[in-house]
């Protein structure tokens, strides 16, 4: 999950519903500028914005008219400062200023809402990538996929706000009415019905404390679940995981307890201990290790190690070949019953392949691939077979043949760039020498919008 698996599943939050594209509008981007278009490739609102996000099942899309980069001097707008250094100055912070719109292009939030993220809080937001969308955006370079913040999204009828005089955060409803009062930190966006905050109004009386200050509320603004150092957002089945950190002064060392709740902030696993991070999914949720080096497993329904083969409750890594391996260097989540892993093809060269729960190769070894959607992932030809065909290296989709659940080609590999499918279309992207093609295809591989732009213009 390093580089581009990880990112993909972390900024897409594919496996979480509420930051899937919803309605079946689908955002395009034509000379720079965003617009949507419908299932059947039929252009429903002309591309038009600098910036625009993914209309929620509430029906609201999120609509960015400016960014800054500013001086940070207890938050007041001093004068721009130059983009390209922007990521070396401390004392900085992003100005951004959001409405929204409905599904009839009409302005339903005016934007004339504003954020500012100092640099030293960008962890509760999302880090650097931020900075560098900020840097895309204020030089004209983001591209057909750039996405920010799924935190601004407006979902069950409410999106963040920061109140101007504090600094902190709260919710508004889709009138522009107050409804649950900025007294937080930071904000995640509601999914079904609660939103992870950071509540730093309560007293702090020691540094644990200080770190677990994490909880969920409500729509209404209860305090449902407190005191943890980070929660992920819920998955489908109202299920999450959360991190304790404490400080052991016997072992001067810090711990890291992770454990599993329900909307109510009962523990149904857990606490699973030493473990770096857990990535929250409905199935098998992945958590990753650091054993010389970062490595990815999944736990199972008890939040066992889902790879203990010998069941001594450890992981082990063979760097000779001659064990088998119970830690791995790239996963994808589990979808469909199956789960993507990074390994060894039989020539030992570097491969990815889908795996089952018992981790059994259910496919043919392949350059890169994606989880499955939909019924169909997305899958890139392995290059280094010593075979030549202008295909390789290409992108394409594969199916699950039921029931002897037999992975095969579905969509040839004739495609530079694929993404998961989504309400029946799926985006591609085709390399040529001068311009390159982007737009979406159905689940036939038939292009139903495409656009072009000059290679590389936007890198």
């Amino acid at each position: 999950m390093k580089k581009g698996i990880f990112l993909f599943m972390m900024l897409s939050l594919a496996f979480i519903s509420c930051n899937k594209p919803q309605n079946h509008l689908y955002r395009v981007q034509e000379n720079g500028l965003y617009g949507f278009i419908d299932s059947l490739g039929n252009v429903v609102i002309e591309p038009q914005y600098k910036y625009v996000g993914f209309f929620t099942k509430d029906g609201y899309a999120c609509v960015v008219s400016d960014i800054k980069l500013e001086k940070d001097s207890s938050y007041s707008t001093l004068n721009d400062l130059d983009s390209s250094n922007i990521s070396d100055i401390a004392d900085s912070c992003l100005l951004i200023t959001y409405g929204y719109i409905n599904l009839e292009n009409e302005l339903v939030v005016d934007t004339i809402n504003h954020i500012y993220i100092p640099f030293r809080s960008l962890y509760d937001w999302g880090d650097r990538p931020l900075v560098h969308f900020a840097q895309k955006y204020i030089n004209g370079q983001l591209d057909f996929r750039s996405n920010m913040l799924h935190e601004l999204n407006l979902s069950d009828g409410l999106f963040v706000f920061q109140d101007e005089k504090s600094k902190l955060f709260g919710y508004k409803d889709a009138n522009g009415k107050v409804k649950i009062e900025a007294n937080y930190r930071s904000c995640h966006q509601f999914c079904d019905g609660v939103a992870v905050v950071r509540d730093i109004k309560k007293p702090i009386n020691d540094i644990g404390e200080m770190l677990n200050n994490a909880g969920v509320i409500d729509t209404d603004g209860h305090l449902i679940v407190s005191d943890y150092t980070h929660i992920q957002n819920y998955n489908n089945k109202g299920l999450t995981w959360a991190l304790t950190t404490y400080i052991s002064r016997e072992e001067n060392t810090i711990k890291k307890d992770w454990v599993q709740l329900d909307k109510k902030g009962n523990i149904k696993t857990g606490p699973i201990s030493n473990i770096d991070w857990i990535y929250n999914t409905e199935q098998f949720p992945v958590c990753v290790c650091n054993m010389l080096g970062t490595y990815y497993t999944f736990l199972d329904e008890n939040g066992d190690f889902l790879s203990d083969f010998n069941n001594d409750k450890m992981l082990q890594i063979s760097f000779k070949g001659n064990e088998r391996d119970e830690l791995f260097t790239d996963v994808t989540y589990f979808s469909n019953g199956v789960a993507g892993i990074k390994g060894y093809n039989q020539q030992g060269e570097s491969a990815w392949f889908f795996i089952d729960r018992n981790f059994y190769p259910m496919s043919e070894p392949y350059d890169s691939l994606l989880p499955f959607s939909e019924s169909l992932a997305a899958v890139k030809q392995l290059t280094n077979t010593g075979e030549r065909s202008p295909h390789l290296g290409k992108w394409g989709f594969v199916k699950m043949e039921t029931p002897d659940s037999v992975i095969s080609q579905a969509i040839p590999f004739s495609f530079s760039e694929c993404g998961s499918f989504s309400g029946g279309l799926a985006y591609f992207r085709n390399e040529g020498s001068t311009f390159d093609v982007e737009g979406f295809i159905n689940k036939q591989g038939n292009i139903v919008w495409q656009t072009k732009r000059k290679h590389n213009q936007t890198e």
